[in-house]
């Protein structure tokens, strides 16, 4: 199978609040854009790669450099993006597969990555999803007075990204149906047969604002290991010694 990847970074992150956007904000000397990328280029069913980004951010965008990565320039909401891409690609020869990616979960593993591309051979789209372990409850405002009610979560369930469909199924999903999407792609299917939902990732997480951003930073930081090296040097006659640049 021939994927192509889209990524999408074309939102305005004003939730965000910052005057860069998140796709360019960096962990490690990395933007989040290129992280996604580090990871999706380590798959090579992946044959081409889309980033989608707001018009905007071009100078930001052009100053990462990025190879191999067609650039479009995305719509006003998430499924306008997904559109100008897929109309783009749609275009192309060789791709049968697409992942549709957010810019602002760049910490799946690429087990889930794996997994989602190996759930593709039988299914017409896979979605990683996660149950909701909190207490749902919903403001019920009636005519005179407003109040909460409890919520079971048998039958709810959080979706992720990365999520892969077939190529021309879901462009005509996008071309015909445009106006049952909400928030996601798998929304757009009302029919579920071989649909296949596979376990996410909690660490999988969303930015949306600072506080995600934070908690981002943390996970990165406790997958970095340090330690102490030392290098072992033969001593030769009538030789200077330096140590640190300074002579002995």
């Amino acid at each position: 199978m021939s994927f192509c990847l889209i990524i999408l970074a074309g939102g305005n992150s004003h939730r965000f609040r910052s005057k860069i956007g998140k796709p360019y904000q960096k962990i490690g000397g990395k933007s989040l854009i290129e992280i996604n990328l580090l990871k999706a280029r380590q798959f090579k069913e992946i044959k081409k790669i889309i980033l989608v980004y707001n018009i905007k951010d071009s100078k930001r965008v052009k100053s990462l450099k990025l190879k191999n990565v067609k650039l479009i320039v995305g719509g006003k909401n998430r499924q306008k993006s997904t559109l100008n891409a897929l109309k783009y690609l749609i275009s192309q020869n060789g791709i049968t597969k697409v992942l549709i990616h957010d810019v602002a979960r760049p910490n799946f593993t690429i087990k889930l990555l794996s997994s989602v591309l190996r759930n593709m051979k039988n299914a017409r789209a896979v979605v990683p999803k996660i149950k909701i372990q909190d207490a749902v409850k919903q403001i019920i405002d009636s005519s005179n007075e407003e109040y909460v009610v409890g919520r079971k979560r048998d039958n709810l369930f959080l979706t992720q990204t990365p999520q892969a469909f077939n190529l021309k199924e879901i462009y005509h999903l996008h071309k015909t149906i445009s106006d049952k999407y909400k928030d996601d792609d798998i929304s757009l299917y009302m029919d579920l047969n071989k649909v296949k939902f596979i376990d996410g990732e909690k660490n999988n997480l969303k930015i949306t604002d600072q506080s995600d951003f934070e908690n981002l930073k943390n996970i990165f930081k406790s997958k970095q290991s340090v330690g102490i090296g030392f290098d072992v040097h033969r001593l030769a006659p009538k030789r200077k010694l330096y140590l640190a640049g300074l002579k002995n």
